[in-house]
């Protein structure tokens, strides 16, 4: 796998370009002192900083991970995303102990029910029994007389 740092850093910049910053502004966030070096790091002229790399994931949500590999999202999620996605995770949290609180109740009423079905067929049983023994005891009891 070849890292391109110099093409995810061009990518980067006209994304942040099209979102209607200024070349100066975007300079001076990464720590820049003038916009010819930042046109030094886009050509591949110089190395981009360990400065100017914590200053885009700073200043611009960039995700170091795209930065160095060009895989994953390109901007870190914003603050407001994250707080929202810790609510949705806690809500599926909760929703997944109910279920297994519930799952539980049923594994208990599952047994309960066997055992009732058991006594039914023990008590089906018997009754088949007694219903075959009584016709021979009427014919016992009839010859008998």
């Amino acid at each position: 796998m070849e890292f391109d740092i110099q093409q995810n850093f061009n990518l980067i910049y006209g994304t942040i370009m099209n979102q209607g910053k200024k070349r100066t502004a975007f300079a001076k966030a990464m720590g820049y002192s003038s916009t010819s070096q930042l046109s030094s790091t886009l050509e591949g002229e110089a190395l981009i900083s360990t400065k100017a790399v914590i200053e885009l994931v700073k200043n611009f949500n960039v995700n170091p991970t795209y930065l160095f590999t060009g895989q994953g999202s390109m901007f870190l999620a914003e603050k407001e995303e994250i707080d929202e996605l810790k609510e949705q995770i806690t809500k599926l949290e909760q929703d997944k102990n109910e279920i297994l609180k519930k799952s539980l109740e049923l594994a208990e009423m599952v047994k309960i029910l066997e055992k009732r079905n058991g006594d039914l067929i023990d008590m089906t049983s018997l009754a088949l029994k007694n219903y075959k023994e009584e016709p021979e005891k009427k014919t016992e009891i009839t010859e008998n007389k």
